[in-house]
């Protein structure tokens, strides 16, 4: 019968089998090692690269909208202004008389403070309504609204103001009007107007 010799492990010297410590260095027999330490796992390090973006709205943007469907919106816009501008010329305030004999022209003295009311009432009309949900009443009929174009949302009542008061220049030529406007945005990638690239908006679909 062979019996299998042990050896101490701190210093070889041969035991006996069941022997609880080592005779020669008093080592402790009974205590086993693993064969493969397990090691303390540290917590994982962040890494910046690995990290996900949240999703944006960029993520999801609507496409940008066109001449035509815009000349639609700004043709019920200019509607509903030019009621409201007929409405306040029955106030007698702005009268223009024609003198058939003599042909002379009387005009009102209260005519220019006609004409600066109803510059008022536009600029508060296209600003306020695309300052508070984007969009003017035709806009709404048409289902577009203007966005920041950064990350598409709302735009504030001051980059309202901007696009409604770049729309003088977009009126160019005034034959025409909104001739250049549509030049621009035929030019555009992003199709924005003169007062859609200074405020850095785009029309979307609503």
């Amino acid at each position: 019968m062979v019996v299998d010799e042990e050896k101490c492990a701190q210093c070889g010297t041969l035991v006996s089998p069941g022997a609880g410590f080592c005779a020669a260095c008093g080592e402790n027999l009974k205590r086993k090692s693993s064969p493969i330490e397990q090691q303390p796992q540290s917590p994982p390090t962040y890494n910046p690269s690995l990290r996900v973006a949240p999703p944006t709205a960029l993520a999801t943007a609507l496409p940008y909208q066109g001449v035509a469907i815009r000349f639609v919106a700004q043709l019920v816009d200019v509607i509903i202004l030019g009621v409201i501008f007929w409405l306040l010329g029955f106030t007698g305030a702005g009268t223009i008389a024609i003198d058939s004999a003599t042909a002379q022209v009387t005009i009102s003295p209260f005519f220019g403070a006609l004409i600066l009311v109803d510059v008022i009432i536009a600029f508060l009309y296209y600003t306020l309504l695309e300052g508070r949900n984007g969009q003017t009443v035709g806009k709404m009929a048409v289902k577009i609204k203007v966005v920041r174009k950064e990350d598409n949302s709302p735009i504030s009542y001051g980059e309202a103001a901007i696009r409604t008061i770049l729309r003088i220049i977009d009126l160019i030529p005034f034959i025409a009007p909104y001739l250049l406007a549509a030049v621009l945005i035929w030019s555009s990638e992003d199709k924005q107007r003169l007062g859609d690239r200074v405020a850095h908006t785009v029309v979307v679909q609503a």
